[in-house]
This record gives C-alpha cells, structure tokens and sequence, in this order.
C-alpha cells in the first residue's frame, strides 16, 4: 500500500488537514477510534452493528416465491408484467435490493469487529459472505423488463446494473476494514474468483454493447456509473497492476461521467439521483486515490458538487424537488448520509459547514464517525446564497441560511435533462419557513398517478393548452404526448436580468416545450416580500383558439378562498394571497392534487396525501394571454 503523505502529495487541491480523504477505510476507523472525544459515537455504531448482527444474513432469492423473503425486496412493477417476464425482472431487482443493503450493513459490522474485536461480528460477517460469495453473477439478468411488453435478447443477457457496484462495494469495503488475516483463504479466493468474474462481465458489455447506456453512449445515468465502480474497485482489489486494461477502461468510463455532468457541480439528474449516483462516484474515486491514482478525486465536478448540493436547501427544512427527487420536506436530513461521505472522503468546507449549520451533524454510520473525527480549524465555509446553474436548467435563491428565511427555486430545461418532468416554468415559493408554492414531488414508480398527476405538467405550476388530462397508468415508463402539453425534455433557458442577496429577475423561454406555441415567455421578479409571475401566451398562427390554463399549486391541505369575477380574481389562505389580472377573462377554481412534497407525507396511495391547487384558465378560448400573478405572502 501507498502511504497516505504520497498519495497527499498528488492531490493539489487538498490540504494537509485532509489526509483521510486518501486513507483506506481501515485508517480512517483507526483514526475515529483514537479520539477520545467520540466515545458515544463509537458506542452508537456498535449499537447499530449489534442490531444488524441479530438480523438473519440475507440469502439470494432463486425464485419469483422466494422475492420478499430471507431480507429481499419485491419491486412492485412486477405485479403489472406478464407471467413470461416477472419472475426474471423481480430477481433482477431483488439481486440490487440484497447488494444495496450489504453495502451498508457489511461494512457496519466490520466496523464493529475493528473497534471491539467481538468474535460475533466476525461470526455473522464470514457468514453472509459465505453466502454472497455465491452470487454469481451479482446482478443477475432481467432489470430492463420493468415494462410490460418488454423482454430480453436472445441470448438473455441486458448487461450488469446497479448490484454490480453496490455489491461490490459492499465486498470491498468489508474486506478492507477486516483485518487481513480474518477471512479465511478458502473463502477469500472464492470472492476473488467473483471478482474476476465480474470483471470479465463488465469489460465484456462495453466491449458488445449490450447495456443500453453503452449503446448510447450516456455516461450520465447511474446505470452506468454502478458497473463502473464496481469494474474500478474490482480492479483494485484483485490488484490493478494485474488487470490493466480493465482497471483503465473504468478509469475512462468514471471519468467520461465525471465530465459529464456540470463543471459547477450540478449533477444532471437532480437531487435524489445525485445522492445515489455520486455516493457511487465518490466511493470509485477514494479507492482509486488510495491506490495512488487521484484523476477521480480532484476531478471539478466533485469539486464543486457540494455547493450545488447544499444549494437544493430551501427554507423551513424544504428543498428543491425537480426530477425524480420525491418529497421537498426534510431534505437537509436526507443529505445528511452523502455530506458525511463528502466530508469524509474530500473534506469540503461547503460539506462541512453543512452538516454543522443546515443539518442535525454527521449520520450515526461509519462515514459519520469518520467526519466526526475531522478537525475543527474554521475551514466550514458557507456557499453563496443564491446561484444560476445553465446545466441543471434552474436559479435558487434565498434571503438568508435561517431555517425561517424565504426561498424561490425556477426551473427552465436543458437538452441533455434526464429523469426530468414536464415543469419548465416551475415556481417554488417558501416564505418564512412556510411552504407558498410547490409543485406535486415524485412519489414510488408504480404509484397509479406517477405519470398523470405527479411527472406530468399536471403536477408542476405550468402552462397547459386545452383541458384534456392524461389518465392514470401503472406504467412508469409511458411517455404522456397529450397535445397542448410539455413536449418530453423540452429546452427552455433562463435568462437572468437581476439577481443579487435582496432578490431577483429572470425569464423563462418556454415555447419550444409545447407543440404549436409561438410564445410563452415566464417572468418572474421577486424579493424577500413580494413574487410576481408575468406569462405571455401566443398560440401558432395555423392554430384554432384554445383553452390557456396554468396551475398553481399550494403549499397547504386546506380549502382556500376564491373570488373574484372577469379579469380580476383573489385566492387568500393562512399564509398568503394571491391576485391574478388577466387581459382576458379568466375563470379560477381550487382542486385538491395528490402530494408527496409537504411534510407527513410519504408518496403512498392513501387518499390524505393531497394539497390545494389553484387552476386559472381562460373563460374562452383564446389566441393570446397576458397574465399577472402576484403572491403576497402573510
């Protein structure tokens, strides 16, 4: 093993102060274990470790019966394909539901072993990986059949997926806290066997293109990214020296998606991809620096990644929810486990300021005892306060970092969006901590609504033409083309005209997003009092008039009052107002909308989870709109 002072060595941009960014896991434990100032921290994890050890291992469903038992997970899309399909997808899925959770719990109890030395740790490690160290592949055929009508090639195979990485990771992690000397030989040689079999399968996907991403060319996805740390740290563990040609082709391929993201950080799929994908990335990355190799770590998007990360915190414990980032409440807690990982793995002042200022502090697991261990020498630096990201198509922005401040969140559209929604235009208002406007969040995949009421524009504050409504549908993977709505990954830039601590101004281009629109240009002008939403609306000349209709979706459960009449209406509840001027007449109403944003609500199917809408549309059909709308908190 490189020492850590050489491997500092190549690591410009970090300090001395950072030297666990490049210390193996089994350093950076002997570390935390040396701080008499964690001493309840430790007992914490142990705690948790004794938990996981009274758990029974989990075993490798071989069987559509089998999914749901021994710890595994049923994916509920199964339910909705054919017979022929859903054994093979469902033990496709329960293969990365087994990994994700070894990749968690492994490392935990070896954990537990270093700092103790307890034989029953070692008893239930050796046990699952006796277990796992049969699971070959890994990531077992089947993970493209989530769609009905779908099936795999003639040679049944669609490629290694996401438990290639997780349950790598969950190897390597395990092995490098243990004590060398702990596994015995037999079994060591048999997970190197794995290994080796593992990276033959992943150089052999890109070599015939057989996974979709490859196909493509989309380093973006995690589909991508997963195979590939797994491909890295297997390489690693098996000795990279010994594998050359597989350890540098996902060096290349880490890289080709570190390169693929925005070079201030912001990472293409949102916020709740990024916790999955980056943890990933940064998880490849530290191994490789620990083994002498820092192109990864001191790569700018990871860089920077935190800023934009810790950018998603709005007011009130809020944060921002485009893509597939589910619920807006709690999202400082959330972030928690990958700020811990960051702090750890790259020591970012944005991370660490983060989790001492935005957050309850680092997580109870090992990365949080880790970044616990950190010194405190006044390097937290706090990220500005607003920000323009042209890559993740949005401007954030927000009066102060109190958890009672107010917050405004904008969202255009970039070609290259993925995981996106139909909401370019999207306005999010928090006031004093209080949700004003939201937009609907993203509940689980197979949820009935997930297409027509949530992901649809149905679920965002947008324009729509015409009053058709998508129907609902268990099909995660339908693309709406209802005329009068978002076209899928629409472009619509944002332009800034002001944007200072105080407030700002900005202009949404959203025309190109809807078939047949000449014009609909979205200005919005704020400061830490007042939002206004100017619309211009111009249907194509080739078009027949039509309904012009936008939502506005409230941060509240309750009914709220509406009146008004022609071209002036008035919308007022608790915690604010609104007033809505058009230059032709307009009919409002509320509705009641599905939610999985406001807090208490988890994204399941019970008929509580709902917030009020408001729905204003023009009285008649019409050619052109201008519309005012003015949001007066209380």
């Amino acid at each position: 093993m490189r020492s850590a002072l050489f491997i500092l060595a190549l690591l410009p941009s970090l300090t001395g102060d950072s030297l666990a960014a490049v210390s193996p896991w089994s350093d950076i434990l002997e570390n935390a274990k040396a701080n008499s100032a964690l001493t309840e921290r430790r007992a914490g994890l142990i705690e948790q470790a004794r938990e996981a050890e009274a758990l029974p291992i989990v075993r490798r469903a071989r069987c559509l019966a089998d999914v749901g038992k021994d710890r595994t997970w049923l994916d509920g899309r199964s339910n909705a394909l054919e017979e022929e399909i859903r054994e093979t997808f469902a033990l496709a899925m329960s293969d990365f539901g087994a990994c994700s959770t070894l990749s968690r719990e492994l490392p935990l109890l070896a954990a537990a072993y270093r700092l103790t030395g307890e034989q029953a740790f070692l008893d239930r490690i050796l046990a699952q990986l006796d277990e796992m160290a049969r699971w070959s592949p890994l990531q077992r055929p089947g993970w493209t059949l989530y769609t009905p009508g779908n099936r795999l090639p003639l040679d049944g195979k669609d490629g290694n997926w996401l438990a290639t990485g997780t349950g790598i990771r969950a190897l390597g992690d395990t092995l490098e806290l243990l004590p060398e000397e702990a596994v015995p030989q037999d079994l060591r040689g048999r997970i190197e066997a794995l290994l080796l079999k593992e990276i033959e399968g992943v150089v052999d996907d890109w070599k015939t293109k057989r996974p979709w991403f490859v196909r493509t060319d989309n380093p973006i996805t995690n589909q991508w990214v997963l195979p590939t740390e797994g491909l890295v740290r297997a390489s690693i563990l098996l000795g990279k020296d010994k594998h050359p040609e597989a350890y540098e082709l996902g060096v290349a391929n880490l890289l080709k998606a570190l390169n693929a993201h925005g070079a201030k950080g912001e990472f293409e799929e949102g916020f709740g991809y990024a916790s999955f994908t980056v943890t990933s990335l940064l998880h490849a990355a530290h191994a490789m620096a620990v083994a002498g190799d820092a192109r990864a770590i001191s790569h700018p998007f990871l860089e920077n990644f935190p800023t934009w990360l810790v950018h998603h915190f709005q007011p009130g414990g809020y944060g921002i929810n485009c893509f597939d980032a589910g619920p807006s409440y709690n999202a400082p807690e959330s972030a928690r486990p990958l700020l811990s990982l960051i702090a750890t793995l790259t020591a970012s002042p944005v991370a660490r300021w983060a989790l001492r200022h935005q957050t309850s502090g680092p997580t109870e697991d090992l990365a949080g005892l880790a970044a616990s261990a950190l010194p405190d020498v006044g390097q937290d630096q706090a990220p500005p306060r607003y920000a323009v990201y042209e890559r993740a198509a949005r401007v954030n922005w927000r009066d102060s970092w109190d958890r009672d401040a107010t917050g405004v969140w904008i969202r255009g559209g970039h070609p290259l969006d993925q995981h996106d929604h139909q909401d370019r235009g999207h306005v999010n208002l928090i006031s004093k901590g209080q949700p004003i406007l939201i937009e609907a969040g993203t509940p689980s995949y197979d949820h009935p609504l997930m297409m027509s009421q949530y992901s649809s524009g149905a679920g965002h504050n947008a324009l729509q033409l015409g009053e058709a409504f998508p129907e609902a549908s268990t099909d995660a993977g339908k693309t709406l083309s209802l005329p009068g709505w978002q076209k899928e990954h629409g472009i619509a830039p944002i332009a800034v005209i002001e944007l200072d601590n105080t407030g700002g101004k900005v202009r949404v281009d959203g025309g190109k997003c809807y078939e047949g629109l000449s014009r609909w240009e979205r200005t919005v002008a704020w400061d830490s009092k007042l939002l206004e939403v100017t619309d211009e609306v111009e249907l194509a000349p080739d078009l027949e008039p039509d309904t012009i209709l936008f939502r506005w979706h409230l941060g509240t459960e309750r009914e709220v009052a509406v009146t008004g009449a022609g071209r002036e209406w008035r919308v007022e509840w608790a915690e604010a107002g609104i007033t809505l001027h058009g230059d032709a007449p307009l009919v409002v109403s509320q509705a009641r909308m599905p939610d999985n944003t406001l807090a208490g609500h988890d994204g399941s199917r019970s008929d509580k989870n709902f917030h009020s809408c408001v729905i204003a549309r023009t009285a008649n059909k019409e050619k052109r709109l201008l519309l005012t709308t003015r949001v007066l908190p209380q």
